[in-house]
Formats: C-alpha cells, sequence, structure tokens
C-alpha cells in the first residue's frame, strides 16, 4: 500500500529531543533515542565521552576531573544529576552542542536540588547550547549553579566559556564568579532566570567579559557584585557593559567598590546605559586612587555616558533616600584620563567619617566631608561634564584639598542638596578665606 506524507509526519521529522522531550527546530536531525536503562556514574576515571546514546547519564554522587583529564559529553546528552551532587572540573569539561542537539544537566528528581558544575583554574568549562536547570546553594563555599573558581592573587583567568546557556532555577544565583575565574572574551548568549537571589555574582575585577544575554525573571533582576577581599580593580583594566539590568554593588558585603592602587595603573571603564546600586550603608562608595599619597600606581575611572543613556550611579534601596550611600571619592589627585560625563550621583552624600580638608563659608575648617563627590586633590576642569547631582546628604562637589579652585559647577546639574554645590578648597598654604559663597 503506498505511503504518503502527512503533517503530522513532516512535523515529526522536525523535532529533536531535550531533556527527553521532543521540541521543534529547524535542524534537519534528531537527537538519537536511547534504547537502554541509562548510564550511572559515581566517579571519572581518566578522560570519558558520554555519549547520547548511552543516556540518560545519572550523577549518582559528586564527581571529580581530574588535572590533565577531560569529560566530553555528546551533543543531544542528557545529564541527570541527583541530589546534592556536583561535578567538579579541575581539568576540562567539555559539552559543546548545537542549536538541533543541545545538551542538558537537569535533577534526576523533580523534588530533589543537586549542587553544581564548578570549575578550578587552571581547569576549563566550555558550554555551547547547553541547559542548567534545578541545583544549585547558598554556603560560604558555593552560590552559584554554575560555579567558577580561581588564583586569587593573580589577574583574572577566562576559564567559563558560554554559548547559548540556559540557567534556570538556581537554588541561590545562576552563575558564581569567585577569586580570579572569569568568563571567556567569547561567551555569549547567556540566559539566566528563575533564581532564587539573582542571575549572576560576582567580584569587580570579573566584570569585564560578562555575556551578552537575559538576565531577567529572578527573585532580584541585577548583576551582584560583591565587594570581597581580593575583588578590588587592582591588577588590571575593568569594563562594565551594559547588560539589560543594574549591577548591585554590595549584598552581604560592605558595597566599598576600590579602584587601585595596585602595582599598576588600572582604569575602571563604565559604558553607557551601566547602572550601580550602591548598597544602603555609610561605607557603601567607590573609592578611586585612595591609597597612600606616595604610591606610583594610580587608579582611574572613565564613566562617559550619552544623553540618551547616562551612567548611573544611585541608591540599591527600595525606598532611597539622601544619604544612604558615600558617594564617589578621588582619594588623591585625580589622573588626567579621570573623566565622568553624563553621569548621575544620586543619594549620595553619606558619612564620610573625615573632616577638615575644605572651608565653611564663615571662614571655618569644615566639620564633615560628605558629598556626592569628593577630590582630594585637584581635579581638571573637564572632569566633570553633562551631568546631574541630586539628593545629596551633603555637598554636590567636594574640593577636599589645599590649592586652587576648580570650578565644577558651569555645565553640571545640582538639585536638592543638603549643602552647597561645590565647596571651597583650602589655599596652598592650608588656610581659608575669611567668608566665601555657598551656592
Amino acid at each position: 500500500m503506498k505511503r504518503t506524507l502527512t503533517l503530522l509526519t513532516i512535523s515529526a521529522m522536525l523535532m529533536h529531543c531535550n531533556g527527553g522531550s521532543m521540541v521543534a527546530d529547524s535542524g534537519t536531525e534528531m537527537c538519537p533515542t536511547p534504547t537502554g536503562t541509562g548510564t550511572k556514574h559515581s566517579s571519572v576515571t581518566g578522560s570519558e565521552t558520554w555519549k547520547a546514546v548511552d543516556g540518560p547519564h545519572v550523577v549518582s554522587s559528586d564527581l571529580t576531573v581530574a588535572k590533565g583529564n577531560s569529560l566530553t559529553v555528546e551533543p543531544c546528552a542528557v545529564v541527570r544529576m541527583q541530589k546534592g551532587t556536583r561535578i567538579i572540573v579541575e581539568g576540562n569539561l567539555v559539552a559543546q552542542g548545537t542549536a538541533a542537539k543541545p545538551i542538558s544537566f537537569m535533577r534526576d528528581a523533580d523534588a530533589d536540588a543537586w549542587a553544581h558544575l564548578g570549575v578550578f583554574a587552571p581547569g576549563t568549562m566550555k558550554l555551547a547550547y547547553v541547559s542548567v536547570s534545578g541545583g544549585g546553594s547558598d554556603t560560604t563555599n558555593s552560590y552559584g549553579l554554575i560555579e567558577a573558581r580561581g588564583d586569587q592573587l593573580a589577574a583574572a583567568q577566562p576559564i567559563l566559556q558560554v554559548d547559548h546557556v540556559s540557567v534556570t532555577n538556581a537554588v541561590a544565583y545562576g552563575v558564581s564568579l569567585r577569586a580570579g575565574a572569569a568568563f571567556t572574551a567569547d561567551s555569549t548568549a547567556l540566559s539566566v532566570s528563575g533564581s532564587a537571589k539573582a542571575p549572576l555574582r560576582i567580584l569587580p575585577r570579573l566584570a569585564s567579559n560578562i555575556p551578552t544575554g537575559s538576565f531577567t525573571g529572578n527573585t532580584l533582576d541585577a548583576i551582584v557584585v560583591e565587594t570581597e577581599a581580593y575583588g578590588d580593580i587592582t591588577l588590571e583594566d575593568v569594563t562594565f557593559h551594559e547588560r539589560g539590568v543594574p549591577y548591585r554593588i554590595g549584598d552581604s558585603s560592605s558595597g566599598t567598590l576600590k579602584v587601585g592602587p595596585g602595582t599598576s595603573n588600572v582604569t575602571l571603564t563604565l559604558d553607557p546605559g551601566v547602572v550601580f546600586q550602591f548598597k544602603k550603608q555609610s561605607s557603601a562608595g567607590l573609592l578611586i586612587d585612595s591609597g597612600s599619597t606616595k604610591q606610583t600606581a594610580k587608579g582611574t575611572l572613565v564613566a562617559t555616558g550619552t544623553a540618551a543613556k547616562p551612567i548611573v550611579f544611585t541608591s540599591a534601596a527600595a525606598t532611597p533616600a539622601a544619604g544612604d550611600w558615600q558617594g564617589l571619592v578621588f582619594g588623591n589627585v585625580p589622573t588626567a584620563t579621570n573623566h565622568l560625563e553624563f553621569v548621575e550621583v544620586r543619594f549620595a552624600g553619606g558619612p564620610s567619617f573625615s573632616n577638615s580638608f575644605h572651608c565653611q563659608p564663615n571662614g571655618s575648617f569644615s566639620a564633615n566631608e560628605d558629598a556626592a563627590i569628593s577630590f582630594y586633590g585637584a581635579p581638571g576642569a573637564s572632569v566633570l561634564t553633562n551631568s546631574t547631582i541630586a539628593d545629596s546628604a551633603g555637598l554636590g562637589v567636594n574640593l577636599a584639598y589645599s590649592g586652587a579652585a576648580v570650578d565644577l559647577k558651569a555645565g553640571n546639574t545640582f538639585t536638592r542638596l543638603a549643602s552647597c554645590k561645590q565647596s571651597v578648597p583650602r589655599d596652598a598654604q592650608g588656610n581659608c578665606p575669611a567668608s566665601s559663597t555657598c551656592d
């Protein structure tokens, strides 16, 4: 009897497997259907390849891919993780599927969360067209469903490569970068949703290679930047790119982000549209070049926004108020390359815990250095342009040094300040005028 292809049959030919279910796709190949009961793994010996036809691959206890060894997961493979288990990569994990032949890491039982995929430098993890779901933890040893850790004393190590990776329903954070571990520069298309905390948890110096993607649909739609030990920007230049959600500076940590000093000059660059939300805490703020005046290495901030996409520094509080955080503090004479253009500094001016660096309008030394932006060395006249300072609990701009005043009021907008738009510095001999204006 002659057979004809029905519409249903044609549709079935354009389907592929994804975690045991059939998903429509434009690919011309189908995932092979496993013929057995699957394969259980309690260890990894040497280098291994997990084939799709031998799936599902069930991980029944913690696995370690040792240095010098590789675990390769084939396209279409399904990896089911039992309760609390993890895969630790000290060698190499390669799980690179395709749009038509994706790979999945998931819970073995719906009610039982697993731990994480973890990579430790110099090991590497390469994931492409992979879905990772239903695990993670929230301890001092791990925070993410995908966890990467490196050498905290070395420059950032790009050991995690992602390409069209989906991370869903993490117990805490979707991805955690700690110590010196970073994404590779070619990472792209990372999607994180359903996280009980936030999509990413990183250290400041690991931000440069955060890939494009989607980071919404989590309890907190922000990239959490923890200012822990060895996280300061002191070893290499760092760029924060606009990724569709704000950067939350400080969650469990203090929220004090430091740029320099280090062993060499470093620059923090912020792209147009970046939003920094600082933890509501008196010590929270952005400190640039705040070390000893005897240092030779310098820290620099370059924040160049646009009228359409300003760079915003603000409070993370649900109901922000003046003085929620300290502000931007330039600790020494700013380098000539420091530049703030089309930026907004809001709800700053919290306690500086310093005094007597500038002059009061009545000729006395200052009672405090509370301000949205403070310069402890004379800045260039073009350091601040086309910008807005609003809702400061103190000054707008504080010239906290001895030397000639630099007018930073012109071309900038100041609104709702508790004190002057700009303070008056001491003269070169460290004295204050008998009186001065305050507008």
